[in-house]
């Protein structure tokens, strides 16, 4: 059977069959002027994400819930600030729907899809668990050269996120899942990696690696923190390589990712980690 266009097909006809792998027809034929277009989408979700965080940050400062010191450029958070700022992560799964909706893709080719949900759950933990250790490894580990480089006290820990109580710790777990875990994963593992390794799949042996490495740097790079920067590069190592072995679902490496930082909140707000 052939098809012209490789992103146009009855679906009917692929039922049972998992198209969404690298390497089968949709999408097969990804060149450079197809990965140009998704890394501008990428950048639009960047962008619309940080629309979205001047938009909820604005009435927030004005009502005094955020405080900028133009002396020091520190930033406090009152109570429930910054958790209303991170729901601004919503613009991140934007650009990829409208890239699949403008191809006449179904979501599942941006990773919205899971045919073993309890299996990607379980695994998500397991790897949200190694990802959890990691961190706090890596982010000691930065901490404890730079405070030694500069002979100065600097906290790389994520003090910002501590809850005022119980309320605020469930809703930011439920955020850190829902909202974070899930729209980040989307655009960088269903949607960026995916396309990066179809890419170098005719012209690379080793398209899943490099593939993990290049959306690992663009996921660092993205969060505008050069402090985390190692850390952030780390954790996306795992969540590449899970997402590519399960075959591009996202809900595996949403669920690692919002564990990851559901459990700093955990430890930021008990333990002042």
């Amino acid at each position: 059977m052939v098809i012209e266009d490789p992103d146009r097909y009855d679906f009917e006809e692929f039922r049972g069959i998992d198209i969404y792998e690298p390497g089968t027809k949709l999408e097969r034929e990804v060149n450079w002027d197809t990965l140009f277009r998704v890394l501008l989408f990428t950048g639009g979700s960047f962008v619309l994400a940080m629309g979205l965080l001047l938009f909820i940050m604005i009435p927030l400062i004005n009502a005094g819930m955020i405080v900028i010191n133009v002396v020091t450029f520190g930033v406090t958070f009152k109570p429930w600030a910054l958790l209303l700022v991170s729901l601004s992560e919503i613009g991140f799964i934007v650009p990829p729907m409208l890239y699949a909706k403008r191809r006449a893709l179904p979501l599942a080719s941006v990773g919205l899809k899971s045919s073993a949900p309890a299996t990607d759950i379980a695994l998500g933990l397991l790897v949200g668990i190694v990802m959890l250790i990691a961190n706090i490894g890596v982010t000691g580990f930065v901490s404890w050269l730079i405070n030694t480089v500069t002979g100065t006290q600097i906290s790389t820990g994520p003090s910002a996120f501590i809850a005022s109580g119980t309320q605020e710790l469930i809703a930011w777990i439920a955020v850190m899942f829902v909202v974070v875990g899930l729209s980040e994963e989307t655009v960088f593992r269903g949607f960026l990696q995916r396309r990066v390794q179809m890419y170098f799949r005719t012209r690379s042996s080793r398209s899943g690696t490099k593939s993990i490495l290049i959306t690992s740097l663009v996921f660092a790079a993205a969060h505008l923190d050069l402090t985390g920067l190692p850390s952030l590069f780390v954790l996306s190592l795992f969540l590449g390589y899970l997402a590519e072995k399960r075959r591009y679902s996202v809900l595996g490496p949403a669920v690692a990712h919002g564990f990851n930082n559901a459990a700093v909140v955990v430890l930021a707000t008990l333990f002042g980690f």
